[in-house]
């Protein structure tokens, strides 16, 4: 069972290095790829078989279970300490780590091509030809941005205006 056990463990092991060191040549490279795939497990939206969860529970099972073999508790208490905390350790990663970064993710940032035409309020006065900031709210969540006027106005704090062009993350923005 120790065989058994050592196998697991350098292997979540391995396969953390092996992502981690991936992770960043691919993203100094800038290489990347998506494989996308949407469905529901048991109604509750975001799948617990996630690979960095899988590797979680591997490692940990692996590595208790060579504490607990090293402490000469026998096969059976060994296998069962292993499972209970690979189980509970994978759990609280996927509850408190996976699903409120995926929510994160799902509220993203909005594109800025469907921003244009988006209503906002001026929160720091826009003075002729130079920048001020907007505020603009989407789906319920508040961003602001620098903002200038297209035909260079003044536009003071607490007008609304209508974002009429997004250039190098800059607004720009006219009266309405």
């Amino acid at each position: 069972m120790l065989k058994v056990f050592y196998v697991c463990f350098f292997t979540g092991v391995l396969y953390t290095a092996v992502s981690f060191i991936l992770g960043q040549i691919f993203d100094f490279l800038g290489l990347d790829g998506d494989v996308d795939m949407d469905g529901d497990f048991l109604g509750i939206g975001i799948s617990p078989l996630k690979p960095v969860i899988i590797a979680v529970f591997v490692t940990v099972f692996g590595g208790v279970g060579i504490i607990a073999e090293k402490s000469n508790l026998g096969d059976i208490i060994s296998l069962i300490i292993a499972l209970i905390f690979a189980v509970t350790v994978s759990f609280l990663i996927f509850r408190f780590v996976v699903v409120p970064l995926y929510r994160l993710q799902s509220k993203g940032a909005v594109e800025q091509k469907a921003l244009i035409g988006h209503i906002a309020k001026v929160t720091l006065t826009i003075k002729d030809g130079q920048f001020g900031k907007i505020h603009y709210v989407v789906d319920g969540h508040t961003y602001s941005a620098p903002a200038k006027s297209v035909n260079n106005e003044t536009i003071a704090k607490g007008d609304e205006v209508v974002i009429v062009e997004i250039r190098n993350n800059a607004f720009y923005v006219k009266k309405l």
